[in-house]
């Protein structure tokens, strides 16, 4: 009787607490990453168009890193601990299957490139399920990756052979590890001390993270092409979205596309200041020959099967959805995304 009575208590109490429209409402917009991260220009342009659409009775609020972890970020969305996020589905393992599909050695020539390829994949459906517990209003990929080296180039895949390599996803640890060197572990936070150290000789990562993580400062070389990337979402909490004047819910449906290419040219900024960044600091790249590259995607290709494997087996369109998203590739230029 006693917890039933707190319960009642916590509920009317809630309801008494949370302010209707009229009266102004803050929205809680949760950021994972840093304030100078690029996708903070996105998050305030929607903050700014929400606002207007609203005639000013909503008012928002952007936190950065506030809510823990960046794997943190989808259940604060989905459990109202905020009103909208920028979430990466990758940073939680298995609850998005069909966007990990986006992380597979796949090339993409830039990023407005493979952002219009993911948003395709969500108005034609394939994402609806994993996207069900909240709302979304955009979709994004950071850079695509490759190798970063500390002290030695790799130029070609037999050099490959031994190097201790960090990766960062799941699927990215079963391509460096089919390309012959060993995968390491660990948070890109520690990449900067190991490659420094020697703990590590490499790292597949991406060029955003040379302004922020500095990392020009001990990588010396880097070996192309740049394959996979990393999904994003910016999503709206159901209840919230619920309770929002119609202006504004029609703001966030008919911006979906707007919001998504913003998210595009954020990365591609991050991606040139990222390679302007090194090559400033006296880095060198290189390529694989066209030859050293059919090997790769030759030995990456089993990746494929593993991931259309494992969705299958969750009762999901895995070959549909990939030969899609091939398909879209295809459409906006893309000569050979992938082995098949």
């Amino acid at each position: 009787m006693k917890r039933l009575v707190s319960v009642l208590v916590f509920v009317v109490f809630g309801a008494l607490t949370v302010p209707c429209f009229g009266q102004g409402m803050k929205l809680h917009i949760a950021h994972w990453n840093v304030p100078k991260d690029f996708n903070t220009k996105v998050l305030q342009t929607l903050a700014k168009d929400i606002e207007e659409a609203s005639g000013g009775t909503i008012k928002t609020e952007i936190s950065w890193q506030a809510l823990g972890k960046p794997g943190d970020y989808y259940d604060a969305l989905v459990n109202g601990l905020c009103d909208i996020a920028l979430f990466g589905p990758t940073y939680s393992p298995g609850r998005f299957p069909m966007t990990e599909m986006m992380t597979l050695p796949i090339h993409y020539p830039n990023n407005r490139t493979v952002v219009m390829a993911y948003y395709r994949l969500w108005k034609k459906g394939y994402l609806n399920k994993e996207f069900e517990k909240f709302v979304p209003v955009a979709v994004g990929n950071n850079a695509s990756f490759f190798f970063m080296w500390g002290k030695k180039p790799v130029e070609k895949l037999a050099d490959l052979k031994g190097k201790k390599v960090s990766a960062p996803y799941t699927i990215h640890t079963k391509m460096v590890e089919r390309a012959g060197a060993i995968p390491v572990a660990m948070p890109v936070t520690e990449v900067y001390s190991a490659l420094d150290t020697g703990v590590i000789d490499g790292t597949w990562q991406i060029w955003p993270a040379m302004p922020i993580f500095r990392f020009q400062e001990v990588v010396k070389f880097a070996t192309e092409p740049a394959m996979s990337c990393g999904p994003y979402v910016i999503g709206v909490n159901k209840a919230t979205f619920s309770k929002l004047p119609e202006k504004v819910k029609k703001l966030l449906d008919e911006g979906t596309e707007k919001y998504s290419l913003m998210m595009a040219d954020a990365f591609q900024e991050a991606t040139d200041l990222g390679r302007k960044i090194f090559l400033d600091a006296g880095g060198k790249i290189s390529s694989f020959s066209p030859e050293e590259v059919d090997k790769l995607y030759e030995l990456w290709k089993p990746i494929f099967g593993e991931w259309v494997d494992s969705a299958k087996g969750r009762g999901l369109p895995a070959e549909k959805a990939l030969e899609e998203l091939y398909n879209i590739l295809v459409d906006l230029g893309v000569k050979k995304p992938f082995a098949r």
